[in-house]
């Protein structure tokens, strides 16, 4: 959780063979579920989003249904990240 958006979009080709500069947007999750970043390209530059949940809240929860790891997001965890401000012009005077 500690990369930047470079070596996220390296991590994106080389694991999971897919182009970050396509349009998709990524989410990573650190492992107690605590933290979660987002990173999308747009406009020849890289958008990282990062939510830190405090302690009793998880960003998802990971069940087990015939053997097979299901992820499960809550909505208002969701849209906890999606909401998350950017900056689109700053304008100074």
């Amino acid at each position: 959780m500690r990369c930047k958006a470079p070596r996220i979009s390296e991590i994106i080709r080389s694991r999971y063979h897919r182009d970050p500069h396509n349009g998709d947007v990524y989410i990573f999750m650190s492992k107690d579920q605590r933290k979660v970043k987002m990173i999308h390209y747009e406009h020849h530059a890289y958008y990282l989003h990062e939510k830190s949940f405090t302690d009793g809240y998880r960003f998802m929860r990971i069940e087990l249904q015939d053997d097979v790891l299901v992820y499960k997001i809550e909505w208002r965890n969701l849209v906890a990240v999606l909401e998350s401000p950017v900056v689109k012009s700053l304008r100074l005077s």
